[in-house]
């Protein structure tokens, strides 16, 4: 009995040894053989807590999938102030996503393409760089195994009482407390989808980049919820550049200025106030 016994631990050992053996042996072969997304010239330095500011120049922009595929963003051209509010709005296909995705650098931009923060063209820095220096919200949230500390500052970068000061701006502080504080494990059962959005919201709280992306962040939300959300927003990042894509756009009138797109080009840019005062695609959207 006792020789079975250790003759089926030899045998889950060996496997599982060459499973991992097989993982280290496909991460080698990832690394050494895979291109890197980074083209030749994107590798020009930035200052230190870039961007300080949060202007954002876009123009001429068009951009696609890969180098050889059909663009899906053509001729955009945006100017963004410090500290503005802009909302993205269109029908579904009309480019909202698209747009918010190349200025993350995920799709390549045509060669007469400029986006400048700060001053600095993004498109000559290494991707990396212009995705860790900007704040995201997704549509969808995302969360790594391990503990709530580990997914609310991944970079452990912020002491436990800055943690908890972002978890209590989204009120949720009494639901981590009463499961077990920063240390507990974060399940896929700890929040609701709402809770999961509003911690995502804490999380970008600790970031503190000048820019502010959104990408239908309260789209899939309660209304509790998505007003919860769209206080801590203006009260924590009012001196931020906000870019949200809005699926509800009575969340967006009070923006700076609403850029409308249609079949990955800007249709209109202006003001809320002025789109809604006079025939044009918002009005006609918003009233639909």
């Amino acid at each position: 009995m006792s020789f079975n016994e250790s003759l089926a631990n030899i045998i889950k050992t060996w496997t599982m040894l060459e499973t991992s053996l097989g993982a280290i042996s496909r991460l080698i072969a990832f690394t050494g053989h895979t291109a890197s997304e980074n083209l030749p010239g994107e590798n020009q330095p930035v200052p230190e807590n870039w961007p300080i500011h949060g202007s954002i120049e876009i123009k001429n922009v068009s951009a696609s999938y890969t180098s050889n595929d059909n663009l899906v963003i053509r001729n955009l051209n945006m100017s963004i102030r410090p500290g503005e509010k802009v909302g993205i709005c269109g029908r579904s296909g009309s480019g909202k996503s698209s747009l918010i995705t190349t200025l993350f650098r995920m799709l390549e931009v045509t060669a007469d393409s400029s986006i400048t923060i700060d001053g600095i063209d993004i498109t000559k820095l290494p991707r990396e760089v212009v995705r860790s220096s900007l704040n995201a919200i997704p549509q969808e949230p995302f969360f790594i195994r391990g503990t709530v500390r580990a997914n609310a500052d991944p970079l452990h970068q912020h002491t436990d009482e800055g943690i908890i000061d972002a978890i209590k701006k989204v009120h949720l502080w009494g639901i981590v407390f009463n499961k077990g504080g920063l240390d507990t494990l974060l399940d896929a059962e700890f929040f609701s989808h709402g809770q999961r959005q509003l911690f995502c919201l804490a999380r970008a709280i600790l970031r503190k980049s000048k820019v502010v992306i959104l990408d239908e962040a309260t789209s899939n939300v309660d209304t509790k919820s998505d007003e919860l959300m769209q206080e801590v927003i203006r009260k924590e990042f009012k001196d931020c550049t906000i870019i949200a894509v809005a699926h509800r756009l009575d969340t967006i009138l009070d923006f700076d200025k609403i850029a409308l797109l249609s079949d990955g080009e800007l249709r209109e840019f202006d003001s809320p106030q002025a789109l809604l005062s006079r025939p044009s695609a918002f009005r006609e959207l918003y009233n639909s």
